[in-house]
Parts: C-alpha cells; structure tokens; sequence
C-alpha cells in the first residue's frame, strides 16, 4: 500500500507540473516518442538487472550464512557476494550515462520558458499558487510594478528625490527581506549604491529613452539576491561536475522517469478529444417574463 500510495504521489507532482507547461500537441507528441524509446532501453536493462538479481540475492545469502558464525570469510563468499554488489552498481551508472542522449532530446522539444519553470519547480502534492490563476509559458515575466516604480522615481521634483530617496530604498529593502531575509551591512550597502546610481541614471534619460529600455531597466531595479546567485552558481557546478557520469539535470529526473510517459499520453489525448462548446444560439432563447414586482 506504501508503495501505491508513494507512485500515486509521483504521478500527481509530475502532472502538475506538466500542468504548469502548456505543452502543445506537437512537443506532447515528441516528448512521447523520445520516452517510448527510454521504455524500450528501461526493459532491456530490467532484464539484465532480474538475472544479476537472482544471483546477488544467492550470494548475499550466501554471505549471510557465513557471517553468522564470525568475521571470517571463505574467499570464495566474498568475491561472489563484492562481485555481484559492483556488477549491479556499474549496471546503474551504466544506464544513467545511456539516459543521458535521451535528456537532450527532451531539452530540444522544450522552449527556454518551458525550461525555467521546469528548473523553479519543486515536487508538489497540490497544485503551486502560481498555478492558481495560470498564465502562458512563454510569456515575459512582467516588470510592470518596477516600471512603474522607475516612472514615479522620473516624476518628482530633484528636491523631493534627494529627501526621500534613503526612505523609498529602505522601504524597498524591508519588503526584500521580509520575504527573503536579513541582508548583511556589506551586501545591503552595495546593492544600494548599485540602485542609487541606476535611479539616477534613469532620471536622467529622455522619456523616449526610458519606454525603449524599460523592461530592461526594470530587470536591474530588482534586488541582488547574493544567496540565491550563490545557490545558482554551485547548482550549475555540480550538473557540470555530474554530466560525465550520467548525472541528470532537472529536466531528465522529471522527465526520464518511468511514470511520465503515461501522463504524457493521457494530455496528448485529452488534447486531441478536446471540444469547444458550441455558443448559444440567442435567437433561440425565449425570454422570461420578469415577475410582477408589485405582487408579493
């Protein structure tokens, strides 16, 4: 039951997440014949792995028996039993390396916005909030809120903006570590120097200037987050690091695992048996008398 109940869980984090995609038709039908070919590699090492089990479960036994009499071992025991437990784990890496082809071809049905939410996302029973009130994948984050922040900044006097600035930025700053946490003295006081001279460099452009680079200049009014960079920066590391041994991003353990096809093929069909209802037909609405608001 354990088992059933943790595959169910499996599944259901993996559909919201292909909820959180958009797949079209097109990407579901390539996702599904790169994943059919994993199935077909997966059965063939299953095979190796059912006829290697049966003879590791002898020789462990084997060991077992052994071990219950003292420490000391018949050479032949322990080269049977290290023998089928090293086998068994270059089985493994084996089929983690041959997996690997099979994660790039995943990554070139994938759009980069595809990619990003898939890199954000975190196993989930319930849906994610931002899942709540979907927008496209692929659509531009929106900067609108910096924007404009960077406008109003444009608009006051240079009197007001020199007398406010240090509030505005510390407000800024709490709504940043609430949400975030504490920032030391060193990282806050770089960031706002960094802030300082793009606001001031913002002021100082023409209002042409500002609608053309907007969205860009909003990317830079967000805060630094020095943990969150760090954190990216050791995450690139180590998928590096594991690349030559197989090591799967994000984007192949999610996707390379033997529950996603089937999820893959149940939205393919979903999709395809999808249809519209039909609009109303006005014409053919008889209208309803309202009651006789006098009578009661």
């Amino acid at each position: 039951m354990e088992q059933k109940i943790a595959q169910v869980r499996e599944e259901i984090s993996l559909t919201n997440l292909i909820n959180g995609l958009n797949l079209t038709e097109s990407q579901l039908a390539g996702l599904i014949s790169v994943l059919s070919e994993v199935q077909d590699m997966r059965k063939s090492y299953k095979e190796k792995h059912r006829a290697l089990a049966e003879e590791m479960l002898k020789s462990f036994k084997d060991l077992q028996k052994n071990l219950e009499n003292g420490p000391k071992l018949p050479v032949e025991v322990a080269n049977q039993a290290g023998g089928n437990n090293e086998r068994a784990k270059e089985l493994g890496e084996e089929f983690k390396k041959k997996l690997a082809p099979y994660q790039e071809k995943v990554e070139n049905v994938l759009t980069e916005a595809q990619k990003i939410v898939i890199d954000d996302f975190k196993p989930c029973l319930l849906p994610p909030k931002s899942q709540k009130n979907p927008v496209r994948v692929g659509q531009a984050k929106s900067n609108e809120q910096a924007i404009e922040h960077l406008r109003k900044l444009r608009e006051i006097s240079q009197d007001a903006y020199e007398q406010k600035r240090d509030t505005i930025l510390n407000r800024y700053f709490s709504k940043f570590e609430e949400k975030k946490g504490k920032m030391n003295d060193e990282e806050k006081a770089n960031e706002k120097k960094r802030l300082f001279e793009l606001v001031d460099r913002v002021r100082a452009i023409t209002p042409e200037e500002f609608e053309l680079n907007k969205d860009e200049l909003a990317e830079e009014f967000i805060i630094k987050d020095r943990a969150e960079e760090l954190g990216n920066q050791l995450k690139d590391i180590l998928e590096y690091r594991h690349k030559d041994k197989g090591g799967l991003n994000k984007i192949g353990r999610f996707f390379l695992k033997p529950e996603m096809l089937g999820i893959l093929k149940t939205r393919l069909n979903t999709l395809k048996n999808f249809k519209p209802s039909e609009p109303a037909n006005l014409d053919n609405i008889k209208n309803t008398p309202e009651p006789d608001k006098k009578k009661k």
